[in-house]
């Protein structure tokens, strides 16, 4: 049968016959195995029976590939005995078994192996047993009781237990792969955008920096034409004062700077200032002194 349709009453001449693993296979494709909640309250949880070898199981429901469990009352489960000097560490586990013989899901003690190390018991998980794991114990070596504190809950552990869920929901994978067709997407638009832009700016740039290096040079042309016209007139208005004062300097410029010289040498080189004492300018300097044949230092009131 290539279509499969369920589930629908049946008619005189067409029977629909239905089994329970085909509502079984409805759930179990829409729901999650796992622990049931109620207002955010998991159930079955186990706690030791402090003084004792038992654990008992809070009321709860849960859901294994799709076959529905239900506990309304505490159960006590009982463990075996451990050895002398090995330890043990035992599972409480919720147990599917679709054996015809079996047909049930209940809660059972899956007792470990005794070892200097021991380990948790592996689940069974195949086409006939599915098993979840409630919590595990260690149970000590030559002892009558189980500690509270050496229970470990497992309900919340989604490889061994965990909280039921819907199926129906998008795989995180198909996310991604929308979110990488998406971002590739954008990252060609936006990286071609840039690419774009990047092309019209060095354009841009290029056209701006060919536009100043012209008007430099025209510039430079210019002041280099104007700086060699002002150097040409400077140079000729020189040459014409030179020209005008070059026969006074050859005959008379000795004799000028004599005389400044012979007028100045006995003068006394006045620099002025307010006593704050008195209140009075005076003035100092050096000025020649022949009868000494040297200079002196002068320092009188004006």
């Amino acid at each position: 049968m290539a279509e499969i349709f369920k589930f629908f009453n049946s008619a005189p001449g067409d029977e629909r016959w239905h089994f329970a693993s085909d509502f079984a296979d409805y759930f179990g494709n829409v729901l999650s195995s796992g622990i049931l909640h109620v207002n955010n309250n998991p159930g079955l949880q186990v706690i030791v029976n402090t003084g004792t070898l038992q654990t008992i199981m809070a009321p709860g429901e849960a859901l294994i590939k799709g076959y529905s469990y239900a506990n309304t009352l505490p159960i006590t489960l009982t463990h075996d005995l451990p050895e002398m000097n090995l330890d043990r560490i035992d599972r409480i586990v919720l147990r599917l078994d679709l054996r015809n013989a079996n047909r049930y899901i209940r809660a059972f003690v899956k007792t470990g192996e005794s070892n200097v190390n021991p380990v948790a018991p592996t689940l069974q998980r195949d086409e006939n047993v599915f098993e979840l794991s409630l919590a595990q114990v260690f149970i000590k070596r030559n002892t009558a009781s189980l500690e509270p504190a050496k229970l470990i809950d497992e309900r919340m552990k989604e490889d061994l237990c965990g909280i039921v869920y819907s199926l129906i929901s998008v795989p995180t994978s198909v996310f991604q792969q929308q979110w990488d067709y998406w971002f590739s997407a954008q990252k060609g638009y936006y990286v071609q955008e840039m690419i774009d832009w990047m092309n019209e700016q060095q354009t841009s740039f290029t056209t701006w920096k060919d536009g100043q290096t012209e008007e430099f040079s025209t510039w430079k042309d210019e002041e280099q034409t104007s700086f060699s016209s002002w150097l040409q007139s400077q140079k000729s208005l020189f040459d014409s004062w030179f020209a005008t004062i070059k026969d006074i300097l050859d005959t008379n410029a000795a004799g000028n700077l004599q005389q400044q010289i012979d007028e100045h040498k006995d003068a006394a080189m006045p620099h002025k200032f307010l006593d704050a004492t008195d209140y009075k300018n005076y003035r100092y300097g050096f000025k020649t002194n022949v009868a000494k044949d040297g200079l002196i230092f002068v320092y009188e009131e004006v």
